[in-house]
């Protein structure tokens, strides 16, 4: 019994493993990242760069931040690798496990690259952390971070805005530095206004902690972003199409969830959306991913 789960184990993990798409394809992201309080003031801004190199057993990843302050362009230290990211070491039956963190996991989804790096616990007492990542075509990809505080509080989101074609100004990508707290009904107007396909049946998957995959669909309205709470969420709706919601305070004993939409300038109506799940224990539970389509072909 124990070798017929260990069995199942690795063809779940060697599944995942195969939707990570940095172990056969090179980018070089350029980005603008904000980081923002849950009242829309912000905390900080600057240039990056994130590239992932395919190498024996899986990719080499560095990162090179460009500050605006004293400290200049930075390439070196414990937050820039680089990193030599292997199926053999890393890809373990919770998830992918990047080199930098061991309280962090990344749950990977097919179709091109989504997906999520999670706390793996954030019970009572534990800070947690989550950034969201959605594709549009080769060249745009854009994460949501969100992070509370040990004490539940919720204390800063953020928006990284990545084009792999070249160094920013983004032909793709705006440079507002401006989010702000918003409602339902005005992220209802802002997608009706941009022409999102808000009526459409979305399709996706979704993936378990324990990497589990399956298929999902499901309509707009049931997502975690158009079913805020207007008393118990943050919806940070930023200039650039995109939307981030949180728990103002991420409750003790229940499952909670923090959620990403994009819906990009030139997507013909695409709006993606993925959210992170954590169960009542506060230990990661699920990611979800649906994409939102005007027609057939550009669904996933």
């Amino acid at each position: 019994m124990a070798e017929t789960a260990s069995a199942a184990s690795a063809a779940l993990c060697a599944a995942h493993w195969r939707n990570f798409i940095y172990r056969s394809t090179a980018r070089h992201w350029h980005a603008l990242w904000c980081r923002w309080g849950p009242d829309g003031s912000l905390r900080t801004a600057f240039n990056a760069e994130r590239c992932f190199t395919p190498a024996a057993g899986g990719c080499d990843m560095q990162v090179t931040y460009h500050y605006r302050d004293e400290r200049g362009t930075v390439r070196e230290g414990p937050a820039c690798g680089p990193w030599r990211i292997t199926e053999e070491a890393h890809s373990q039956p919770d998830g992918l496990q990047h080199p930098s963190s061991a309280e962090m996991t990344t749950l990977l989804l097919p179709a091109g690259g989504p997906s999520a790096w999670c706390a793996k616990q954030a019970g009572p007492g534990k800070p947690c952390a989550t950034e969201l990542f959605l594709h549009h075509g080769e060249h745009l990809r854009m994460s949501a971070g969100v992070i509370h505080a040990a004490d539940g509080s919720l204390v800063q989101l953020a928006l990284i805005r990545e084009d792999a074609r070249g160094p920013w100004p983004s032909s793709g990508w705006g440079d507002s530095e401006s989010a702000a707290p918003s409602s339902g009904a005005a992220l209802a107007a802002a997608l009706a206004r941009d022409g999102a396909a808000t009526e459409a049946h979305g399709v996706g998957h979704a993936i378990t902690a324990d990497l589990q995959q399956r298929p999902l669909s499901g309509d707009w309205s049931a997502t975690r972003i158009a079913t805020a709470s207007p008393t118990d969420d943050v919806l940070l709706l930023c200039e650039d199409r995109v939307a981030i919601v949180a728990p103002v305070r991420r409750p003790d004993g229940v499952p909670f969830s923090s959620a990403a939409a994009w819906w990009p300038q030139d997507g013909g109506g695409a709006l993606y959306t993925i959210e992170a799940c954590w169960d009542a224990t506060g230990a990661v539970s699920e990611v979800r991913y649906l994409v939102f389509s005007a027609t057939p072909e550009g669904q996933a």
